[in-house]
């Protein structure tokens, strides 16, 4: 009769564990950024400013699982190419830059590096940085679509 007991009160014990594992919320993993994006990189020096520069162009952005690699399209003086890691959450990446491959007249200053806030609609990918520690402030955006 004991064991008969003791196994009743080890399978109640088991369904009330199951019954409240029923409600853990289980978050899906981020999708990942891996692939070839291509769009428009903008940064705006003295975006609160009566007279700000703008400095774009039309650039491809390769990410694999924890590195990325810029390319400017357009011209190769507007924009370093750099390279680096990033690391991804919900609603930001971080740019940590180990190569600037600058030339002479692209700005290093100008590099993607640091937290941007990230957007993914569809394929797409936004990201934006606004910098007010730096003067003139700084404000840098890339507009992507995967390719």
């Amino acid at each position: 009769m004991k064991k008969y007991t003791f196994i009743g009160i080890v399978f109640v014990v088991v369904v009330l564990i199951a019954a409240a594992c029923q409600k853990d919320i289980v978050l899906p993993e981020l999708p990942t950024l891996e692939g070839t994006y291509k769009g428009d990189y903008r940064v705006i020096t003295g975006y609160q400013t009566s007279s700000p520069e703008t400095t774009y162009s039309t650039i491809e952005m390769l990410f694999d699982d924890v590195r990325y690699f810029f390319n400017d399209e357009d011209t190769l003086d507007a924009f370093c190419s750099p390279r680096g890691e990033y690391v991804l959450s919900a609603n930001n990446i971080e740019l940590s830059e180990n190569q600037d491959n600058c030339t002479v007249i692209a700005k290093q200053s100008d590099n993607p590096r640091g937290q941007f806030n990230i957007q993914r609609p569809a394929d797409s990918l936004i990201m934006i940085q606004q910098d007010t520690t730096t003067n003139p402030d700084t404000f840098k955006h890339f507009l992507l679509k995967k390719i």
